[in-house]
């Protein structure tokens, strides 16, 4: 096997690899390659394992072979160029082909074919046999990009089945753990039980936010806010959830301009990063290290970001890295190098950064591991204040009513939880399975009913429709419309109705307690006025 070898250092640099068993004709080839303007870096092979080591360890702009050889033959050659899934020009250049053997040899992947004595063919054959090697491969590029795109269309139509689905279940679970919980004495032993049920079922809520975070639909409370402070107040959480022996370093910059965004997201997204860098450690010992900090993006970045403010979350480790075949899944949903994963973690966290205006940046290489990089947009806005925790524990009588409320809900489950949660709370409850025995329930005893709870979707008629009847019969009773779909599609949906409130599902029995008091203090308001 030649040294590789360049015997010119003027003009268009070209990486050949010749596959010839004649130094001679090499020779002419490349003097050849001259005349038509390259400064060839080549080397010959004549050998299958010599061409073997030489597409495993080297990259090359094009290929050029000799037809008979007398140690392996062509079709050899461009066998294992199609295993190897390599497309680079291929020519073959020949003193004795026939038609019949081009015609061959094109059919087994070969480009294009040169006799010989016609060398002067070589240079704009190559040249015409790169750019359409380049429009093959922005084709390809291409066709990915629009099955990806068809992929996060269709996995965002999966999330919000699932999410609606699901949710309907940790409503039944949540909420009768949270009332089960309310009705025993602080020395009962159960309540760790169920205090453990109920993070448990907001752990998986966590999940369903996740599904429609990858579709990009997940967005909730969009504000200003501070992405350090943000990143701050989960420090303590992500150091806990990494293996004992990585070393958790946070290097967190003051006064960052705020981004529009949603709070839990993007702690979502950088506990992600951070998980899924603890797993690229593993056992062995090392670190992770999460920076934040402001940066302006231009065309000629090294990223595809956006132009102008940046805030940028680096999450980096000295984890194993990965290679550009892993790189290049790492974001589908699901994929794991294990054999368990953490399904949508990466996945989730593009979903988010998309769904914000931003994007991802991967660094990595084998051994060397991994750094993302999350760009989003900085907003002119200040950022909000600090978020409130959630308020103290309500009393019973505080959260406590004598109204009738009917609840329209399609899954028995739900509707079962939300009469025990009320009527615990002192309130009268109808049930209706449907939208059209709600109707007729409503139509009967709209003179006893204070509020509705209808959920955003069921079989034959929708919320919709029955919310536009129940107005129909009283304009102006109160509905709260619940749902395992994020707040802005009951919104979409309900846009210029004069919905009261919406209550999304998974719920504990407190906050629907709270939602129902909240709602029939402000309509009762209205009705004084």
């Amino acid at each position: 096997m030649n040294p590789l070898s360049k015997l010119a250092s003027q003009g268009e640099a070209l990486r050949v690899l010749i596959i010839e068993d004649s130094e001679e004709d090499t020779d002419l080839l490349v003097m050849e390659l001259r005349r038509g303007g390259f400064a060839p870096l080549y080397q010959r092979v004549d050998t299958a394992a010599s061409l073997a080591y030489a597409l495993d360890h080297g990259k090359w702009d094009v290929i050029i072979s000799d037809y008979s050889m007398p140690r392996f033959t062509l079709a050899e050659a461009l066998a294992m160029l199609k295993t190897r899934q390599i497309d680079v020009p291929f020519l073959v250049v020949s003193a004795t082909i026939v038609d019949e053997q081009a015609v061959a040899a094109m059919k087994a992947g070969a480009h294009d074919f040169v006799m010989k004595d016609r060398l002067a063919r070589l240079a704009p054959a190559i040249r015409r046999e790169l750019r359409e090697c380049q429009v093959r491969l922005e084709r390809r590029n291409l066709e990915e990009q629009v099955q990806q795109s068809q992929r996060l269309e269709s996995l965002g139509l999966l999330a919000g089945g699932v999410a609606h689905d699901f949710n309907n279940l940790l409503t039944g679970i949540l909420g009768n753990a949270s009332l089960a919980l309310d009705m025993l004495n602080p020395s009962e032993p159960a309540r760790s039980m169920l205090e453990s049920v109920i993070q448990a079922s907001e752990r998986a809520a966590d999940l369903t936010r996740q599904l429609l975070a990858y579709a990009g639909k997940g967005r909730f409370f969009v504000r200003p806010v501070d992405i350090s402070t943000l990143v701050r107040e989960i420090s303590e959480l992500m150091r806990t959830s990494l293996p004992k022996k990585v070393r958790f370093l946070v290097d967190l910059a003051d006064h960052l301009p705020p981004v529009e965004a949603d709070s839990t997201q993007i702690q979502q997204l950088v506990m992600n990063l951070v998980l899924n860098a603890g797993e690229a450690i593993g056992d062995a010992a090392g670190t992770v290290h999460v920076i934040t900090r402001l940066e302006t993006r231009s065309l000629n970045g090294a990223t595809n970001a956006a132009v102008g403010r940046h805030v940028c979350i680096e999450v980096g480790d000295t984890g194993c890295g990965m290679d550009e075949a892993t790189r290049a899944q790492i974001f589908d949903p699901f994929f794991s190098t294990k054999f368990t994963g953490r399904g949508l973690g990466l996945a989730a966290a593009l979903g988010i950064a998309r769904s914000h205006q931003g994007q991802i940046d991967v660094e990595t290489s084998p051994g060397a591991g991994s750094t993302f990089r999350v760009w989003l947009p900085a907003a002119e806005a200040a950022a909000a204040e600090e978020r409130v925790p959630a308020g103290a524990h309500h009393s019973h009588a505080d959260l406590g009513g004598t109204a009738a409320i009917l609840v329209i809900d399609d899954e028995h489950l739900v509707r079962a939880t939300a009469k025990s949660a009320l009527e615990y709370f002192g309130y009268t409850v109808y049930e209706a399975e449907d939208g059209s025995s709600g109707v007729d329930l409503f139509r009967k005893f709209h003179d006893r009913i204070a509020l509705v709870l209808l959920d955003l979707t069921m079989p034959e008629m929708s919320g919709e429709e029955v919310f536009d009847l129940l107005r129909q019969i009283q304009p102006e009773i109160p509905v709260i419309v619940s749902s395992g779909y994020d707040e802005s599609e009951a919104t979409r949906r309900f846009a210029g109705k004069g919905v009261s409130g919406f209550l999304k599902k998974p719920y504990t029995a407190e906050t629907l307690a709270e939602r129902v008091k909240s709602v029939m203090a402000v309509s009762s308001r209205r009705m004084r006025a």
